[in-house]
């Protein structure tokens, strides 16, 4: 079993690897279909002939596709993510600088979505009132048909500008270099981080709380859950210690699907209020196609997001270990 499990994570791994390379094969194609002309045009809409040929012959813009195609990949996987030779830094080093603000919203959103989740999805099943039940369920499917940079931007007009409930992420020293600089960052951070946590958490709750409700529904007439129930333990034993925990098998699986989706939503949401993650980096690089900050965007981002999906994946098969067969 143990050799099964083992050999189930290296085609996690050489899939995670396989997947990297196709999604940025796909950015190459997207970044030379844009219309409007290449990243020296737009960069450099001033700049003297000579300096757009020397920068368009650095990233091998004046050569074939297909030499074009190796230039940016071997840039890409070398990590060599420079406009220039004589930079001193990366994208990918000033990217990785605001990595952890986006890992803690991120983070902070799909634990709290999840516990929030499983939780209401308990209560759905104790409660009796269906118009009550009927209630809350229709409210999160209406929030979650919503695209998350309408309800982003809804909000920050509201809570934000209208009636000034939560304040908005001004303060943030961009020299942090230690650790205490970064959290003295996030202490000044808390009161804005509170407005995108909970539209996050809109998006990212209501996959597992209908997943777990219906697999729990299902489950609740079960032998195994009557002779508990036969046993004298109370409705709250019964689906906590029973029910929530055969039904957690199918949300480890969507997970993983669920935490693109927080990712997808999470970057607008990052450049909607301004948070110093990784999204609104990539957003003001896309403003004019600077191919650098691009390129490590997107393979940080696809990175972060395939190590949680393969996370995911360890962890459901650890808990049903037929998942590896």
């Amino acid at each position: 079993m143990k050799r099964k499990i083992t050999l189930f994570f290296i085609k996690k791994i050489l899939g995670a690897v396989i997947t990297l390379f196709l999604v940025m094969s796909l950015l190459f194609i997207l970044l030379h279909s844009v219309a409007g002309g290449d990243m020296v045009t737009r960069m450099l809409p001033f700049g003297t002939a000579e300096e757009k040929a020397q920068l368009r012959s650095l990233w091998g813009l004046d050569k074939p596709l297909i030499e074009q195609y190796g230039i940016f990949m071997r840039k890409v996987f070398t990590l060599d993510y420079r406009l220039t030779g004589d930079q001193p830094t990366t994208s990918l080093d000033e990217l990785l600088f605001f990595l952890p603000y986006t890992v803690i919203l991120f983070g902070t959103a799909t634990i709290t979505s999840y516990c929030i989740g499983i939780f209401l999805s308990m209560k759905l099943l104790q409660w009796k009132n269906r118009l009550i039940k009927g209630s809350i369920v229709t409210i999160f499917i209406i929030l979650y048909s919503i695209p998350a940079f309408a309800i982003a931007l809804t909000f920050k007009n509201w809570l934000v500008f209208k009636y000034q409930i939560f304040p908005p992420v001004n303060l943030f020293n961009h020299s942090a270099s230690t650790v205490l600089e970064h959290l003295i960052n996030l202490k000044e951070l808390l009161p804005a981080m509170v407005l995108p946590l909970i539209i996050l958490m809109l998006i990212g709750l209501v996959r597992p709380l209908l997943l777990l409700r219906d697999h729990m529904s299902f489950m609740m007439n079960e032998p195994y859950i009557l002779t508990a129930r036969a046993k004298g333990l109370t409705e709250h034993a019964v689906l906590s210690e029973h029910v929530a925990r055969c039904a957690l098998l199918p949300l480890m699986s969507d997970a993983s699907i669920n935490l693109a989706l927080i990712f997808s939503g999470g970057i607008l949401i990052e450049y909607i209020f301004s948070w110093p993650g990784l999204g609104t980096q990539l957003f003001n690089a896309l403003r004019i196609l600077y191919y650098p900050t691009i390129a490590a965007g997107i393979f940080l981002l696809t990175v972060l997001l395939l190590f949680s999906m393969v996370l995911v994946d360890m962890i459901n098969v650890y808990l049903d270990p037929r998942v590896g067969i």
